[in-house]
Parts: structure tokens; C-alpha cells; sequence
């Protein structure tokens, strides 16, 4: 079953009715088809998204114009760059669509004035950073650290078990910080 927009965000802290109702009415549905970007280097992230369906990866291209993998989002998750998103100042990567995607936005603005507004959305999007932000990254950063490849790929799959029937080798390689003959040499069991 379809997990709903109020679903998703009581599912991170539950709010009271009329916080929700009023936190619901800021929210816009919006289709986007596969390879649409939804930021660019230099733009401003003005907005936080709950995706119902679809895959974004999030890149930067190096200094050899080379696109780096940073993250990737499936299904139902958020996204944002939360650097250019929270300071409100120009993105450093990308955020690409590499499917068809559906998802609810909702701005900046709107954010900031909920946040105001309600206690509880307050102590909603504290918990939305902590679970989403905060501990996501510090296990990027100690997987980077402390895995081999072949543990990096074991522990993606586990996470996303259907993630390479749906994103390239390559981008997944890249994600990974290996090659992709590397890859190809993991997912051959040869390493």
C-alpha cells in the first residue's frame, strides 16, 4: 500500500489535528519525468520534498568533469540539499531524477512559517533532521571510513535491495568511490 503524504510526516512526529491539516495545506503533488533536474550548482534549494515514487541521485562533476555520486533517494524518502536548503544559498551539486517521480514540495517560506506558527511542527522538523540528515550522513562518512567496497555494495543492497535494477552500475560505482570494473568485479563475487 501507498504510503500518504500525512502518513510520511506523522510517521516522523505526530502531530495534533490542526497542525496537521494546517502543515498539509502547504504541500503541492507534482509529477516530474525521468532526468528532470530538480537543483543545479548555483540555484538556491527553495524546497523540501516527500517523494511518493521515483529515484533522485544527488552529484557533483569534479574538477576533471567527472560526475561524483554523493546520495541517493528512493520511493519514499526526502530530499533536499540541506546545506543550500537550511542556509538558504547557492547549491554546490545536483539533484537529478534518474526515473519518472511523483512527490509533494513544499517551500521554503511556507517551511519557516509553520515552523513559527506550531510547536509541534517545530519539534516535527527537529526530529526530520535527526533521522534524515544528521544520522544519515555520519554513516556515509564512517562507511567511507571504516568499510571495504565490496561491504559499501553489501550494505547498499541491504538498504535498497532493488537499487540495481534501478540505477546504472556506473552511478552506483560512483557512489560506492570505486570503478566500475570494480563493481562489476564485486557483484561477480571475484573480489
Amino acid at each position: 500500500m501507498k504510503a500518504t503524504l500525512e502518513d510520511t510526516i506523522q510517521s516522523i512526529y505526530l502531530l495534533p489535528e490542526q497542525a496537521l491539516k494546517d502543515v498539509l495545506e502547504h504541500f503541492h503533488h507534482q509529477e516530474y519525468p525521468k532526468n528532470y533536474f530538480l537543483l543545479k550548482p548555483g540555484k538556491t534549494c527553495k524546497h523540501l520534498w516527500f517523494m511518493t515514487k521515483g529515484v533522485a541521485r544527488y552529484f557533483y562533476t569534479n574538477d576533471q568533469g567527472k560526475e561524483m555520486n554523493t546520495w541517493f533517494s528512493l520511493d519514499t524518502q526526502i530530499i533536499t540539499d540541506t546545506t543550500s536548503f537550511v542556509k538558504q544559498e547557492p547549491a554546490q551539486e545536483s539533484i537529478q531524477l534518474i526515473e519518472d517521480s511523483e512527490m509533494y514540495s513544499i517551500e521554503y517560506t511556507a517551511l519557516q512559517a509553520l515552523l513559527q506558527k506550531h510547536h509541534s511542527f517545530a519539534l516535527w522538523y527537529i526530529k526530520l533532521v535527526e533521522l534524515n540528515y544528521v544520522t544519515q550522513i555520519e554513516d556515509r562518512l564512517s562507511d567511507l571510513q571504516f568499510l571495504d567496497a565490496k561491504q559499501r555494495y553489501q550494505k547498499l543492497l541491504n538498504l535498497y535491495p532493488e537499487i540495481a535494477n534501478r540505477i546504472s552500475l556506473g552511478n552506483i560505482a560512483s557512489y560506492l568511490n570505486i570503478t566500475q570494473e570494480t563493481l562489476s568485479r564485486i557483484r561477480a563475487d571475484k573480489l
